[in-house]
């Protein structure tokens, strides 16, 4: 009878110790990295055009997913780094990802030269770059999202709920927000977002 009870016991705070080991392991894992310096809030205009806003507190990149650039060539999330970088992600197929690429478009002509990056990338993957193109053309949109997960590596290592699913990184390559769905990125409150955001890169 005492060899059973000391059995639970042992059990039990086995038990105990794989819960805390746990988590602190788990608290490891959510505090790593440096807390991310600038701090911008999605004013709630601009926001509620969203499913869901992630606002990111410490750093964290990206992984490494060579993609193709529309001239053909392979680059990644480094080749955008020194300023900011919205990135895109978007496929033909997909509605409300080819209503909300004008607003793109524009958003990138307004901020172009002013710290801010803005590319498109297709995660197609019954169509070929010529046909993104040409579906682009059709549309009259520019070459900022002609980029195109031609190996599907995007898709293997990032995981998102769905699409669209727009991040934006700092100048550094970190992710300091991530937005689900589709917006009007010219709408009042996403230029107000913008605005404070590049004001305080370029002080």
């Amino acid at each position: 009878m005492k060899k059973q009870k000391l059995m639970k016991s042992l059990s039990m705070l086995g038990l105990i110790f794989m819960l805390a080991l746990g988590m602190t392991s788990y608290n490891q894992y959510r505090n790593r990295g440096e807390v991310i310096a600038v701090q911008i809030d999605v004013p709630a205009s601009f926001a509620r055009q969203f499913s869901r806003v992630i606002k990111k507190n410490r750093e964290q990149q990206l992984p490494s997913t060579p993609f193709m650039a529309p001239d053909g060539s392979t680059t990644d999330w480094s080749d955008f780094e020194g300023g900011y970088t919205l990135v895109n992600f978007w496929a033909t197929w997909c509605a409300p990802c080819v209503i909300e690429l004008p607003s793109f478009d524009k958003l990138r002509k307004k901020y172009e030269g002013k710290g801010l990056n803005v590319i498109a990338v297709s995660l197609d993957t019954m169509r070929g770059h010529d046909y993104i193109q040409k579906s682009l053309d059709s549309r009259n949109i520019g070459q900022f999202a002609a980029y195109f997960d031609v190996e599907q590596n995007i898709k293997k290592s990032i995981s998102m709920r769905g699409i669209p699913t727009t991040y934006l990184l700092d100048k550094q390559g970190n992710i300091t927000h991530i937005f689900e769905g589709d917006a009007n990125w010219v709408s009042s409150g996403a230029l107000e977002f913008f605005d404070a955001l590049l004001k305080i890169q370029n002080k």
